[in-house]
C-alpha cells in the first residue's frame, strides 16, 4: 500500500489497517520490572469530610519478602500539600469514616484475632480503641449527630445444641448456625459497650436515616437454606436458589424490631435513604442469576409501600453511591466497556446523565456526607492509581495523593481499543497494547483473559499488580491482547448472559476471531502466540488449548478444568448451576462436554498451572486434574502450588514467584525475538 494512500485513509479514520499499531509512550524511559510492580501502591476507599477540608484514603503496599500486603490510612488537609499516614506501618487498617462535624475519624485495624474499631481525634491527633476485641468488626458508619457508631460484626459462634458430646469445638460444620454478621450500636462516650440491634440474621451494607432514628440494611432470610444449597433444578420445578439473594429491612433504634421494606424475588442491595428521610433507594437484581443478570435502581417509601424503578443504567449493573444533595437524583458508578463511568440518575425517571469526563478510570468512588464531594481513586494507562477529590456539581478532579510518584520515570504504552466481528457477526471489543519500543515485523502476542466471567479488561495502569506482569511483558517486546468476550461486564445484561449454558462456545469464538483480526492487520505474529488467564480466564485458556494448536504456550491460574467436580466443590454452590442450567448430577454429560479436561488428549501446548492450595472458589484439584492428564501424556507442563493461598495470591514472595514463572514460561516458548536471551530473574527450568 502506498504511503500517499495511507495518508488519505488516515484522514478517513482507517489508519489502523495501513500498518501495525505504533507505540504511544508515556512517562520516562525506565523499563518496568517485577520488583517495580511490587512497589506500586494501590488506593482505595477515598473519603471526603462533609466540609471538603480533609480527605482520608487507604494505601496498600506489598510488605517484606514473605508477608501479606499492609494497608495504611493517609489523611490529607486540602489546604496543604501532601498527606500523612495516621495508622501504624506494621498493622493493616482500613474503612476510614469522618464524623459529620469533621472532628473525628473512625477506622478499623486488624488485631490479633479480629478487626477492631479505633477513633482518632483530628485536632489533637490522639486515637483510642472503641471495641474490646471480642467481635470482628466488618463495617461502620457515624450517626447523623456524630455521637454514635453503627457497626456490623461477627462473634465466635457458640457450640450449638445439636453438637454431639465429645466433638471438637474447632471443627467447622458446613451450614451450621452461628457466626452471623449482626448490627450493633456504640456510643462514643462508652467505649467497648456494643448495643445489639440485629442478631438473628446476617446484615450486609447499611445506612442511617437522616434523623438518626432508623437504620436500613441488607439482610438474608434467616430461614432460607444457607449458601444457596437448596435447589429445584433441570429435572423440574424452579431454577436454582441464588446465594446472592438479599432483602432490605429497617430497624428502629428506639423501639427495636425489624421490618422488611423491600423483599421480592429479586435481590435487593445497597440501601440509602433520601435527604428528607421519605424514600429508600436500592438496587434490585433479577434472580436467579445474581452473577450476570440486570440490576436496576428502585425507590420505595421508607415506611413501606410499592417500589418503582428509575431509568435503567447503560450497563444495568449500578453501584449505588448515594443521593444528590437536593434529593432529586441518585449517583451511581458502573462498568462502561473498557472503562467505568459515573452517572446521575434522576428521581423522576428520566435517563442517566454522565458526571465524569471519561478521561480517567474511576476505580472507586464514594460520596461525602452531605453529598457535595466525591472521593475518587483514578487510574489510566499513563496514570498509576492516586486519590482525587471533585465537587459533585462540577467534575474537576484534583489529586490529593502522590504515593506512586516514582512511576513517572517508568515507560508505559497506550493501549488501542480494538473492535471486530465475531463468527456470528456480533461486535466484540478489547484492548491491544503494542510492545514498548520498535519491533521488526509483526510482534509476538500474549493474550490475557479476564476472570469473572462478568468482569472486563479495562484501560488500567499496566504496572498494577497482577498475576501476570503485563508491563514487564511489554518492556520485553510482547504485544498484549485483552479481549472482552461475551460474558464480560460493561456491555449490558444480554452480553453478560450470552454465555449462560455456553461456556466454551461464543466466548471461544470471540477470542479466536479477535486473534484473527489482529493477525490480519499485522499486529501479531501467528507463529508466536501465548495465552494466559486466571479463574474463568484460566478456564477459557484451558479450553482454547484443547481446541486449537495455535498457541505456543499457556498459563492457567486458579483455573476451572472440570465443570462436573467444580459444580459441587466450590464455595458458591449455585454458581455453576446458574451458569450451566443445572446440577452436576442433572447435566453430567453436558458439563463434561464443556470441560477442558475432556479434551486433554488433544492438548500439545506447553502449559503452566498456578494455583493456591487453600483455594475455595476454584479448588486446587481443578489444576491437579488437568496437570495430571497432561503430565501422563508427556506434554510439557508444570504445576506451581502456592501455600497459604486462596483464590488470590497475596504474599509478596509468592506473588513474585508467580510473576517470574510466567515471564520465564513465555520467554521459553514464545520468544520475543528469534535469539532472545532468558530473563535475568528467571531460572533455567522452573520446578
Amino acid at each position: 500500500m502506498s504511503q500517499r494512500l495511507c495518508v488519505v485513509l488516515a484522514l478517513l479514520g482507517f489508519l489502523a489497517f495501513c500498518s501495525p499499531a505504533v507505540s504511544v509512550m508515556a512517562g520516562g524511559d525506565k523499563p518496568f520490572t517485577i520488583e517495580a510492580m511490587l512497589r506500586l501502591a494501590s488506593i482505595d476507599d477515598v473519603r471526603v469530610a462533609a466540609d471538603g477540608k480533609r480527605v482520608a484514603f487507604v494505601v496498600t503496599r506489598m510488605s517484606d519478602q514473605a508477608g501479606e500486603p499492609v494497608s495504611r490510612i493517609v489523611l490529607t488537609d486540602m489546604a496543604r500539600e501532601g498527606g500523612r499516614p495516621v495508622t501504624p506501618a506494621t498493622t493493616s487498617c482500613d474503612h476510614p469514616r469522618f464524623s459529620p462535624d469533621g472532628k473525628w475519624l473512625a477506622y478499623l485495624c486488624q488485631g490479633d484475632n479480629a478487626s477492631e474499631l479505633h477513633l482518632l481525634q483530628l485536632a489533637a491527633g490522639q486515637s483510642r480503641r472503641l471495641s474490646d476485641g471480642r467481635a470482628d468488626i466488618l463495617d461502620l458508619a457515624f450517626s447523623p449527630d456524630g455521637k454514635k457508631l453503627a457497626v456490623t460484626a461477627t462473634t465466635s459462634p457458640k457450640a450449638g445444641p445439636n453438637r454431639p458430646e465429645g466433638c471438637d469445638g474447632d471443627v467447622e460444620v458446613l451450614d451450621s448456625p452461628g457466626g452471623l454478621a449482626g448490627l450493633y450500636l456504640l456510643t462514643l462516650s462508652q467505649p467497648g459497650v456494643m448495643r445489639q440491634l440485629v442478631a438473628d440474621r446476617d446484615v450486609g451494607a447499611f445506612a442511617f436515616s437522616p434523623d438518626g432514628r432508623r437504620i436500613v440494611f441488607e439482610t438474608a432470610n434467616p430461614h432460607a437454606p444457607p449458601r444457596g444449597r437448596a435447589h429445584n433444578g433441570a429435572a423440574g420445578g424452579t431454577a436454582p436458589v441464588d446465594a446472592g439473594h438479599a432483602d432490605i429491612a429497617v430497624v428502629d433504634l428506639d423501639k427495636g424490631g425489624v421490618k422488611l421494606v423491600a423483599a421480592s424475588d429479586a435481590s435487593e442491595n445497597m440501601p440509602t435513604v433520601s435527604p428528607d428521610g421519605r424514600l429508600l433507594a436500592y438496587v434490585a437484581t433479577a434472580a436467579p442469576g445474581f452473577y450476570y443478570n440486570a440490576g436496576r435502581v428502585m425507590v420505595v417509601p421508607l415506611t413501606g409501600g410499592e417500589s418503582r424503578p428509575l431509568a435503567p443504567t447503560p450497563d444495568a449493573r449500578p453501584e449505588l453511591l448515594g443521593w444528590a444533595e437536593d434529593g432529586q437524583s441518585l449517583l451511581v458508578r458502573e462498568a462502561d466497556g473498557v472503562g467505568a463511568a459515573l452517572y446521575a440518575l434522576p428521581l423522576d425517571g428520566q435517563p442517566t446523565t454522565r458526571l465524569d469526563d471519561g478521561r480517567r478510570i474511576p476505580l472507586q468512588a464514594s460520596l461525602s456526607l452531605g453529598s457535595r464531594h466525591l472521593g475518587l481513586a483514578l487510574t489510566d494507562w499513563d496514570l498509576p492509581p492516586e486519590a482525587f477529590v471533585t465537587s459533585v456539581e462540577r467534575y474537576e478532579p484534583k489529586a490529593v495523593s502522590a504515593v506512586n510518584r516514582e512511576f513517572a520515570a517508568y515507560q508505559t504504552v497506550k493501549p488501542e481499543i480494538v473492535r471486530w466481528k465475531s463468527a456470528d457477526g456480533t461486535m466484540i471489543e478489547g484492548l491491544y497494547t503494542p510492545p514498548a519500543g520498535p519491533v521488526v515485523g509483526a510482534p509476538p502476542l500474549l493474550v490475557e483473559l479476564h476472570g469473572g466471567p462478568a468482569q472486563a479488561a479495562q484501560r488500567l495502569y499496566p504496572g498494577l499488580l497482577n498475576s501476570y506482569p503485563l508491563a514487564v511483558f511489554s518492556a520485553h517486546g510482547y504485544a498484549l491482547f485483552q479481549p472482552n468476550v461475551r460474558g464480560s461486564d460493561g456491555y449490558g445484561p444480554a452480553f453478560r448472559r450470552a454465555i449462560v449454558n455456553d461456556w466454551g462456545g461464543v466466548d471461544f469464538a470471540d477470542l479466536m476471531s479477535g486473534l484473527d483480526a489482529l493477525i490480519a492487520k499485522g499486529q501479531a505474529d501467528p507463529q508466536r502466540l501465548g495465552v494466559m488467564g486466571w479463574s474463568y480466564g484460566g478456564y477459557l485458556a484451558a479450553w482454547a488449548i484443547g481446541h486449537t494448536d495455535r498457541f505456543k504456550a499457556a498459563s492457567i491460574g486458579g483455573g476451572i478444568t472440570n465443570l462436573v467436580s467444580q459444580c459441587g466443590s466450590m464455595d458458591l454452590p449455585d454458581f455453576m448451576p446458574l451458569y450451566m442450567g443445572g446440577e452436576a448430577y442433572e447435566r453430567f454429560d453436558f458439563l463434561f462436554d464443556r470441560s477442558p479436561l475432556k479434551y486433554a488428549a488433544a492438548i500439545q501446548t506447553p502449559t503452566l498451572f498456578q494455583h493456591g492450595v487453600a483455594d475455595e472458589r476454584v479448588p486446587f484439584t481443578q489444576a491437579l486434574e488437568l496437570y495430571t492428564a497432561l503430565s501422563r501424556r508427556g506434554v510439557t507442563t508444570r504445576l506451581a502450588a502456592y501455600p497459604r493461598s486462596g483464590h488470590d495470591i497475596t504474599e509478596t514472595g509468592l506473588l513474585r514467584d508467580l510473576m517470574v514463572r510466567n515471564l520465564d514460561w513465555f520467554a521459553r516458548f514464545v520468544p520475543a525475538t528469534a535469539t532472545q536471551s532468558r530473563p535475568a530473574m528467571a531460572k533455567a527450568d522452573p520446578s
